[in-house]
């Protein structure tokens, strides 16, 4: 007998409304979501009439940007009623039962403060625009309208967050007292007595913040690392990482500058970063790989390389490096490139006699790819996002490692069939005309990846003209191959909705942070205690990276941009690296972490698809590409002409 979902009138009260919540803000995100693809028409248009009639559309700049604005808040709603935040689950397997459903309750009403403060930050800068008649330079519209949407929006999401909230609290307060299956008494007694000092030192704090205030300007370097062991205790508690950043900054800002000039900080931060030029850029990239991959882009690239590819022994896992490859660039998603190709790889190499290592690590290292093959690389957009470095240069630099990632795949992938013979099959030809029909399939993909980095290369297009142009070229081509229809559609809204929601409320948290990291003084003192060292920059870099690899083991590589990016990169710079080098050089080291022992994202999300395959296996199979990926990075940090030269070459 099938379970059916109980109506909706027979729900308690809190849990009817969170389900009302999930259907009320997904028609916002829907019309917001909209807004933007409608925004990326018009701004195609414009580079059509530009390029054929020597005009353009008057003030479009000022227009998308107030789009986008709104837009970009309208997703905010729906993606805190399904939940998408991202959180640290390292210690998930141990918090289990009533640990964390108070911890799940601890992360929503924190996230609710976060929201609360930022949405009354936001309705006060509205305000004073429209104290001080602020418009736009060139259609002299008023500034405020569009601010006052932005906090309206924020405002639905923190009723959305306090209904959330509500819930989580509930399903605490009458979660069973017997404990639950991986629940240990050991963990829940560290969670109490960390939780209550944390507890008492938070009162303490809020209790006598000016004395607190005094004794952290005498003691900058001890009050910067309790307060990110504080937020490193949060994360770790799976709080909501935006939530964590966010207050952490606003809390460690007010320690230095007081708690009106911090929370002041927060909402300029936040504005700013609405009313930048480049916010439009992300989501439309997002939509781009969306709708390729409702398009079957991704699954072209599949069976091209197969068909390119097996001829040689282990044409296959060549293939699936190069349909990673493929896929990456429209996705820009390392965990999505393994998951989605090792489902349609793995199967295939398994029934046609590969090793299980072989199939399974090919697949793990080919979904380093996914945020290294532009255009799609969203790490990428979030680390120009928060240093203001150019996307258009990021993009290009990623070229050169990109194509030195997928040949030294390669080369490991024929040096592993040579020395195990047995991993692979022998050789297939490609049947008469395979290879035409399939490369015709593939024209799409080309013209894709030709608009976005050639127009970016070439100066044709700004960065968000070019993301404008791969999202509604995606979207022509899913619509010119029939595979839009309404359940598809709205697939990719919500795709966007929800990766949009998650990765801006980030970047609000991150911005605040790297307010209070400046404030600290910290990456002064970090900058003068490094040079107090006397060690060659070279030396410096290894034990940097030797930490990325760490975190990059531990975490996607979203939350390390985020969290390290603001106390890092400006050592970086002091040490007289190039901030495009690091930047490509910083997904690098992340994104090998995504594989390397003894954790890697990419081999435990291979896992779950894969339950009958022992672990030992993956990481089998996946060490020589480990290896690979080792000495690729040290040709790129010893020769930095690799990721600088094809950027050096751009039109400007």
């Amino acid at each position: 007998m099938t379970d059916v979902a109980p109506p909706l009138a027979s729900m308690p009260v809190i849990e009817r409304m969170e389900k009302l919540c999930v259907t009320a803000t997904r028609p916002i995100a829907f019309v917001g979501v909209l807004g933007m693809l409608i925004a990326a028409g018009f701004t195609v248009i414009d580079v059509l009439m530009r390029w054929l009639a020597n005009t353009a559309i008057t003030a479009l700049n000022e227009i998308t940007a107030m789009v986008f604005a709104v837009a970009v808040a309208a997703c905010i709603p729906a993606g805190l009623a399904g939940g998408v935040n991202l959180r640290i689950d390292l210690l998930a397997r141990w918090l289990t039962g009533r640990v964390a459903a108070w911890l799940d309750a601890l992360g929503a009403l924190l996230l609710l403060t976060f929201f609360i403060i930022l949405t009354w930050r936001i309705g006060g800068f509205a305000e004073s625009l429209t104290n001080q008649g602020r418009t736009t330079i060139i259609l002299q519209w008023p500034q405020a309208p569009s601010m006052y949407a932005v906090s309206v929006l924020l405002g639905i999401g923190s009723l959305v967050q306090a209904v959330i909230a509500a819930r989580a609290t509930q399903r605490a307060l009458t979660h069973t007292r017997e404990p639950s299956a991986g629940e240990s008494p050991v963990v829940t007694l560290i969670v109490v007595v960390i939780a209550a000092a944390a507890l008492a030192l938070a009162c303490f704090v809020l209790f006598d913040f000016a004395w607190v205030s005094r004794w952290a300007a005498s003691n900058i370097g001890l009050a910067v690392t309790i307060a990110f062991t504080f937020m490193w205790i949060l994360m770790l508690a799976q709080v909501p990482l935006a939530a964590v950043m966010g207050l952490t900054g606003v809390v460690g800002s007010a320690l230095f500058v007081g708690f009106a000039p911090a929370i002041s900080a927060f909402a300029t931060e936040a504005t700013s970063f609405l009313t930048n030029s480049q916010v439009a850029t992300l989501p439309l990239f997002l939509m781009m790989g969306s709708f390729a991959a409702v398009s079957g882009m991704s699954d072209d690239m599949y069976r091209l390389g197969h068909v390119l590819l097996s001829r040689y022994r282990g044409g296959l896992a060549l293939a699936t490096i190069g349909g990673c490859a493929g896929f990456g660039a429209l996705t820009g998603s390392s965990l999505a490139t393994a998951a989605t190709i090792g489902r349609v790889a793995i199967p295939e190499m398994r029934a046609r006699g590969y090793s299980p290592a072989l199939a399974t690590g090919c697949c793990a290292a080919g979904g380093t790819l996914g945020p290294i093959v532009p255009p799609g690389s969203g790490p990428i957009i979030v680390f120009a996002l928060l240093t203001e470095a150019s996307i258009g240069q990021l993009f290009v630099a990623s070229v050169g490692p990109a194509i030195l990632t997928i040949l030294f795949y390669f080369i490991t992938v024929m040096l592993y069939v040579r020395l195990a013979p047995g991993a692979a099959p022998q050789t297939r030809e490609a049947e008469p005309g395979e290879l035409r029909a399939t490369a015709r399939q593939c024209i799409p993909v080309g013209i894709l990846f030709f608009l976005v980095m050639g127009g970016l290369y070439f100066g044709v297009f700004t960065d968000t003209e070019s993301a404008a142009v791969g999202a509604f070229g995606a979207f022509l081509f899913a619509a010119w191959r029939g595979k839009l229809g309404r359940q598809a559609f709205w697939a990719v809204m919500a795709e966007t909705t929800a990766t949009t929601a998650m990765v801006y409320g980030l970047i609000f948290g991150a911005q605040i942070f790297s307010f209070f990291v400046g404030v600290s003084t910290l990456t002064q003192s970090a900058t003068t205690w490094v040079g107090s060292l006397h060690w060659p920059p070279l030396a410096i870099m290894a034990v940097i990276l030797i930490g990325y690899l760490a975190l990059g083991s531990l975490m996607e590589a979203f939350a390390v941009m985020v969290i390290t990016v603001p106390i890092v990169t400006p050592l970086v710079l002091s040490l007289g690296f190039d901030l495009i080098w690091w930047g490509i050089i910083m997904l690098i080291v992340v994104e090998v972490g995504m594989i390397h022992p003894p954790l890697g994202l990419n081999v435990f999300v291979l896992k779950s698809i894969l339950p009958e395959v022992p672990l030992w296996t993956i990481y089998k199979g996946v060490l020589p590409f480990c290896a690979a990926d080792l000495i690729k990075l040290v040709l790129m940090v010893l020769i930095p002409a690799i990721t600088l030269w094809l950027p050096s070459t751009m039109v400007k």
